[in-house]
């Protein structure tokens, strides 16, 4: 019995893990944002629980909120009232230590680093805007993070006029001091990205330029602990054209520091997408290989749940046969080969990576920076059984939840269900529909798997 039971446990984890696929369903948000959205973060500004969307526009310097109502449908919650002109920067962070999130933005224009305080009674609500500085000259990077001795979030900014980064320490009440210089060496400097790079718990920069011309670099600064940063003898990268950013990744699963770059280009198909890898001696370079012709982002998450961090990336260009694309992680470096996400946006600089469905599947929302649009798009994890091929969209949410499943289908019929626990033990079955939750709070606390019986499919879910 007991070898039967074991085979039994064996065989419907594989059936699960080989039979799981996923693709995406693109949801749009809004077809006309402000003029040119140029940056985007996600969270929770309203404090309910799920995962919403603030996007700035560069043309128009809107900062605009959309609430999430937790199946990911958005709307427009607000837009804030502000000075900005050119706005290149925004951030979603706690900044005056009430456990709210506030909202840091900055602009490239009229040279201004701002912030606005989240009034904390979870309507989303902000308050006026609080200038940190007005003479940051061409504000185009920006980062947030805990770079000198205290525990508050300060905030770093490049002046890619004044080749300069600059960066202001934080009270923890929202008070800022500085700036206090981070590095005048560079010429053009641009996105900062604030990562402990080296495991001493100080956050350390990495450091782009962005000249229109192949003289561009990728540069570390170490952090002494005090916010005092000494650049690293050898660069990670140069003679590289018009770069977007560059980010700490762990892209080959070795203990070796990778670093991923975006290397937008000045025209048309003249960018790449680099990973640099500490060797020890010097960084190594590899070119990874996709259809795009001017990368702009790019980003490591498990999108298909086998515990391996994916790629996914996004193109700049205005005419790109493909705008958002995902490669399988297969382990050691290697990835299969390139699967599109969406081929009808102009100009995708910036997406972001989120449970916008509360799923517990990481989906992708993108904004087209010469169309002005908003989409989100589903990450539509499902698992197929041994004999059923079928793609409806079928999903269980919340996943893990305490007390209560919910279903998403296309199909409005009824269909019959039975849960099973890890020993395969059957503990609940019951006939229900899309709009019939099932009441799952007697269960105790674990990992089960809910089984679609007349369909030969499965899903896994756990139960708080």
């Amino acid at each position: 019995m007991k070898n039967k039971l074991h085979w039994f446990i064996i065989l419907f984890c594989i059936s699960i893990v080989v039979n799981a696929q996923t693709t995406f369903s693109t949801k749009n948000i809004i077809a006309l944002t402000g003029d040119q959205p140029y940056r985007m973060v996600s969270g929770d500004f309203n404090n309910d629980g799920n995962i919403d969307l603030i996007v700035a526009t560069f043309g128009d310097n809107t900062i605009e909120l959309y609430s999430n109502d937790g199946t990911g449908s958005f709307s427009l919650h607000s837009s804030l009232i502000n000075t900005l002109d050119g706005i290149t920067g925004i951030k979603f962070v706690d900044l005056n230590g009430d456990t709210f999130e506030d909202i840091v933005a900055c602009s490239y224009s009229n040279d201004k680093v701002v912030w606005f305080a989240n009034d904390g009674g979870g309507g989303g609500n902000y308050g006026t805007e609080q200038t940190i500085s007005s003479s940051v000259n061409g504000a185009s990077g920006l980062a947030v993070g805990t770079i000198d001795a205290g525990t508050s979030v300060d905030i770093a900014v490049s002046a890619i006029d004044d080749n300069t980064i600059v960066w202001f320490s934080n009270n923890g009440s929202g008070s800022f001091t500085g700036p206090t210089t981070l590095d005048n060496t560079l010429t053009s400097p641009d996105t900062i990205t604030l990562e402990d790079l080296d495991g001493d718990t100080d956050l350390d920069a990495i450091v782009v330029t962005s000249q229109s011309s192949s003289t561009n670099v990728v540069e570390i600064f170490r952090n002494n602990g005090a916010g005092a940063f000494t650049k690293d003898a050898s660069s990670v990268g140069s003679g590289l054209n018009y770069l977007s950013e560059a980010i700490s990744v762990d892209y080959d699963g070795d203990a070796n520091l990778d670093i991923l770059v975006t290397e937008l280009g000045e025209t048309a198909g003249a960018g790449s997408l680099i990973w640099y890898e500490d060797t020890g001696a010097g960084f190594s370079s590899t070119t990874i290989t996709t259809s795009f012709g001017n990368p702009s982002m790019a980003r490591m998450k498990d999108l298909d749940n086998d515990g391996m961090n994916d790629l996914i990336v996004s193109s700049g260009a205005l005419a790109d046969v493909n705008d958002l694309i995902w490669l399988k992680n297969n382990g050691s470096g290697s990835f299969g080969p390139e699967q599109v996400i969406d081929n009808t946006q102009n100009q995708a600089y910036v997406f972001e990576l989120a449970d916008f469905d509360n799923d517990t599947y990481p989906d992708i929302a993108s904004s087209a920076y010469n169309d002005d649009h908003l989409n989100w798009f589903e990450n539509q994890y499902y698992i197929l059984g041994l004999d059923d091929n079928d793609k409806d969209s079928f999903g269980i949410y919340p996943n893990p939840t305490l007390d209560r499943l919910n279903f998403r289908s296309t199909n409005s019929e009824d269909f019959n269900i039975s849960v099973y626990d890890l020993l395969g033990k059957k503990v609940l079955g019951a006939t229900k529909n899309v709009n019939s939750p099932l009441d799952v709070s007697t269960l105790e606390s674990g990992i089960y798997i809910l089984k679609l019986d007349d369909f030969s499919k499965a899903y896994k879910f756990i139960k708080q």
